[in-house]
């Protein structure tokens, strides 16, 4: 009898220790492809505008450069891209505290940024035009940009336009550009010229284009040379920011940009919102 209860007890030792080595591979393993699942993720984040590059339609975000990221990430499948909008002042501190992975929002390059971001290789290729209100004496006395010394604009913080402005004032200091900081949508700031708030606004042609075309604002857009143009067109471009360590994730997304340029599909996009191909090429 003793011997038979030794042996059922040795039985339920096993069956006990075996149980709990199966449930701590389970979750050793449970734990790995979760680890695995979550390093696919990647988060990109933009503030949804301005528009018709990144906004919401239907409760849906949309826009040239959201499309553009889902046609680069259909050509990732070894991750699953999530957009969220949220706060364009977050984004930045978001990709620094690994929170968010990608920045979309038509950001340009500058100085401070390249310090502490990834670029990735550009996405679109701008034109720029200056846009007065219709009938403006200014429009006719705007041949270069020193001509605009003294007159007021507004821009969004850390946008092409805005950043060409700050590098020209530092550049010119006795003879500066008023620049207003606005958080305002581009057509609040676009009805600010048109009502007279503000003199001008630099912005870009095929964006000017579109909301010509979509809201018919009393405007006109004209090209202008000199110091500005310089800088906004030694720069041209508009780029996916990557967090600083994301150096893979960046090789991968040029990886996949190249393709949808070659394929096609970025001129498709192009063309779609704005009737025109503003894709860059890759040849250098």
């Amino acid at each position: 009898m003793k011997k038979k209860v030794k042996w059922v007890v040795s039985i339920i030792a096993v069956v006990l220790v075996g149980v709990l080595i199966f449930n701590k591979l389970t979750k050793k393993t449970g734990e790995t492809k979760s680890d695995s699942s979550e390093k696919n993720i990647v988060v990109a984040a933009t503030s949804g505008s301005p528009k018709p590059f990144t906004y919401e339609e239907d409760g849906e975000l949309t826009g040239q450069n959201i499309e553009l990221i889902k046609a680069v990430f259909e050509k990732l499948p070894q991750y699953k891209l999530k957009i969220v909008k949220v706060e364009f002042s977050s984004i930045f501190s978001g990709l620094t505290s690994g929170r968010y992975h990608i920045a979309v929002n038509n950001l340009a390059k500058n100085e401070e940024r390249e310090k502490n971001y990834l670029f990735t290789d550009p996405i679109f290729k701008n034109a720029y035009v200056v846009i007065f209100k219709n009938g403006s004496d200014k429009t006719k006395a705007a041949d270069e940009w020193s001509d605009l010394a003294g007159l007021s604009t507004v821009g969004s913080s850390g946008v092409n336009s805005t950043t060409a402005i700050e590098e020209y004032n530092k550049a010119n200091p006795d003879s500066t550009i008023e620049l207003n900081y606005s958080s305002e949508d581009l057509k609040s700031q676009l009805e600010g010229v048109e009502s007279g708030k503000y003199d001008f606004l630099v912005m870009d042609k095929p964006m000017f284009e579109y909301y010509q075309k979509e809201y018919n604002l009393d405007l006109t857009g004209k090209t202008i040379s000199g110091d500005l143009s310089t800088a906004l067109m030694s720069e041209p471009y508009s780029y996916f920011v990557v967090g600083k360590e994301e150096t893979q994730l960046a090789e991968d997304i040029n990886t996949a940009l190249k393709e949808i340029v070659e394929d096609g599909t970025s001129k498709q996009i192009n063309e779609k919102y704005f009737d025109e191909d503003y894709s860059p090429t890759y040849d250098n």
